[in-house]
């Protein structure tokens, strides 16, 4: 059977990108094949809804920024490109506040803090000391402790609650799906982060036309034939005849995996498809405000609030001053999956009592636009990032990133990523997929240099 290319990349997301950037240094032959009408993944730019302002309605940080992250590199390139056009204000200001606006009392907050350490502490002695006991949620680990700790309602135990409720939006779950065995991977105070002023979903636009990537947008891969022993046969949706090949990139998000939007011929083998069913997917929705108005401190604000209901609910918000005057709601865990069952006008009326409450003073005016992203009903991702739910593990995310199919197929996503330099595991970020798929790619690239098969570009 003849081969059309040597390599097919499946997603046009970090991974895909990485990947293909990688395999453009070599003399293989690629095509990187998505099923969006655009690329990205999950980092996607919106330059449309709110009156040209780009709003990310995925990634929105860049962690871990520095000189070795590969993002680093590519923001100051961008930057330098854009010249003026490019904001690079870090004036930004954190701001706790009590579930009706009000300060919270220092004396109260630095009671929680201690709590918040006591229950931290008791979950590394779990980690550290159960090897050979069985896994259990941090909810469940934590309970008894909390409940002699926290025994009363009021401001105190609020805050705990905000506390860890931070945790549980960085991981994009709730502690009562998330592993205790695994809690030292759970770090985010550590993680310099960068905020994208212009999108996460721009960079990456800019870093594919930089790299002149063959990328076929329109082009949902249904199956992955690999019983023939030397090509690989993509079949997709819109080209009637596969795509032969002779490794293929998978780097659909771990949604999909669980999802099986790809067919495997023949299927994957139990290791792999329990990896992917054993590892943790978090939801972070976003809901958008556009105001006629600014009604909030003039610098970029974000808040973190309390509950008096739900932990959680609520808790992270990113206000963007004039002009854009643009209030951003990011949701995690079960509530964003709750809010995903109701319609937006209802959504939006939860969030106006919100934002009443946290500015009795102003008059805050209805929203001009507003947009709420619902991931986990997004045909291409159905999520948001991994994490590492009970009974997963770090051998699990090296199950996820092991080749199948004798080496030819190879994977590579967030999911897939664990830094072998530092022992960790990188999970969530977009650089950690663009990282995974480079790996992908220079695998592939030994395989085929030691072979005698390669098309010329």
């Amino acid at each position: 059977m003849g081969v059309n290319v040597d390599v097919v990349i499946v997603g046009a997301g970090a991974a895909g990108i990485g990947a293909a950037i990688e395999l453009n240094k070599t003399s293989l032959s690629f095509v990187v094949l998505e099923a969006r009408n655009r690329i990205g993944g999950r980092a996607y730019t919106d330059r449309e809804t709110f009156s040209s302002i780009p709003i990310d309605l995925g990634a929105s940080w860049i962690h871990e920024y520095e000189p070795n992250n590969p993002m680093y590199s590519y923001y100051q390139k961008y930057k330098a490109h854009k010249q003026n056009d490019c904001d690079d204000n870090d004036d930004e200001e954190i701001i706790n506040l009590d579930y009706d606006g009000q300060c919270l009392s220092s004396e109260t907050e630095q009671q929680a803090k201690v709590v918040c350490a006591q229950l931290f502490e008791h979950l590394e002695k779990f980690a550290c000391n159960n090897d050979e006991e069985e896994d259990q949620s941090v909810e469940d680990v934590i309970k008894s402790h909390y409940d002699q700790l926290v025994k009363s309602e009021g401001q105190r135990k609020r805050i705990i609650d905000s506390f860890l409720a931070t945790v549980e939006v960085y991981e994009a779950s709730n502690f009562a799906t998330l592993s205790a065995k695994q809690w030292e991977t759970i770090d985010e105070s550590t993680i310099c982060e960068k905020f994208v002023s212009f999108g996460y979903g721009t960079l990456l636009e800019y870093i594919v036309d930089q790299h002149k990537l063959p990328i076929r947008l329109n082009t949902l891969v249904t199956r992955i034939d690999t019983c023939d022993s030397d090509t690989i046969a993509i079949r997709t949706s819109s080209i009637c005849s596969p795509i032969i090949c002779r490794r293929v990139v998978v780097t659909i998000p771990l949604g999909c995996l669980k999802q099986e939007t790809i067919v495997f011929e023949p299927p994957l083998p139990e290791w792999k498809r329990q990896a992917i069913f054993q590892m943790g997917l978090g939801l972070m929705n976003r809901f958008v405000l556009q105001f006629s108005e600014q009604f909030w401190d003039a610098k970029k604000t974000i808040l973190l609030r309390t509950c008096t209901e739900q932990r959680g609910r609520f808790l992270y918000t990113v206000c963007l001053p004039s002009p854009a005057n643009i209030i951003i709601f990011l949701i995690t865990g079960i509530y964003a999956h709750e809010l995903e069952q109701l319609t937006d006008a209802e959504i939006l009326e939860q969030v106006m009592i919100f934002l009443r409450q946290i500015f009795p003073q102003s008059q805050v005016p209805d929203p001009i636009k507003s947009k709420f992203t619902r991931w986990s009903q997004d045909p291409f991702a159905f999520g948001a990032y991994s994490n590492y739910a009970v009974n997963s593990n770090e051998q699990t995310v090296k199950l996820l990133a092991r080749e199948t199919a004798d080496g030819r197929v190879h994977w590579a996503g967030e999911h897939t990523y664990f830094n072998s330099s530092t022992d960790e595991w990188m999970h969530g970020c977009v650089h950690s997929a663009f990282q995974s798929g480079r790996r992908a790619a220079l695998a592939i690239k030994d395989q085929l240099d030691s072979s005698s098969f390669s098309l010329s570009k």
